[in-house]
């Protein structure tokens, strides 16, 4: 009896292999997927960069583009989180303010071309760089959100008084003043509460 052991191989070891094979292309298409969401939620929110879902994306860079083919990748994405870590002191001109934001915008657009490029996508430099819808409602929102915050932070570092103003003049009332004199009168020299008994047996029921 002759055995084809080919057969008996493909047979064998044939449905290994297929389901190897089907993991395998399970794995790298998980892997492509994690790599899209990361670009979308960088395009979908480099208009809002304060937001939970650009910062979190940022942070997975170093995750899921690790391998030799994405050093155009880490390298621009190096680049970037040296510029938002070496900001302007909080002390600088608005021209000094305005020149980093422009250069950690260029920065981004630099991030975001190379990682479309390692992803297949097609987006040109216009449209990352222009396409970007974000009303004006939203700006202003954001900095005076940003303008308490900061106020209060100051506030309560001690580094910025609370103002008090006196909208009724320029001085006290005479509300005020009357209402001042009689707490001075409720006490005598050594601080004590001055107390008037009008009653004589109520005196004598605390004696």
């Amino acid at each position: 009896m002759n055995i084809d052991w080919a057969v008996v191989f493909a047979t064998l070891v044939g449905p290994v292999l297929a389901v190897q094979a089907q993991k395998f292309i399970e794995r790298s298409k998980s892997k492509s997927d994690r790599r899209n969401r990361i670009f979308e939620a960088l395009m979908t929110n480099r208009a809002t960069r304060l937001s939970d879902g650009y910062v979190q994306a940022l942070n997975q860079i170093d995750i899921e583009f690790h391998s030799k083919s994405d050093k155009p990748v880490i390298d621009r994405w190096r680049a970037l989180f040296g510029e938002l870590n070496n900001g302007p002191p909080d002390t600088a001109d608005r021209a000094t303010a305005i020149a980093w934001v422009d250069k950690c915008n260029d920065r981004l657009v630099d991030l975001l071309m190379a990682m479309g490029k390692a992803l297949g996508r097609t987006h040109s430099e216009e449209e990352i760089r222009r396409g970007i819808y974000y009303p004006k409602g939203r700006v202003d929102l954001e900095q005076s959100q940003l303008a308490v915050l900061s106020g209060l932070q100051r506030l309560l570092d001690g580094t910025s008084a609370l103002k008090v103003e006196n909208v009724g003049g320029a001085g006290p009332s005479e509300l005020q003043i009357a209402t001042l004199r009689k707490l001075h009168d409720a006490y005598d020299e050594t601080g004590a509460l001055r107390v008037t008994f009008t009653n004589a047996p109520e005196k004598g029921k605390l004696n």
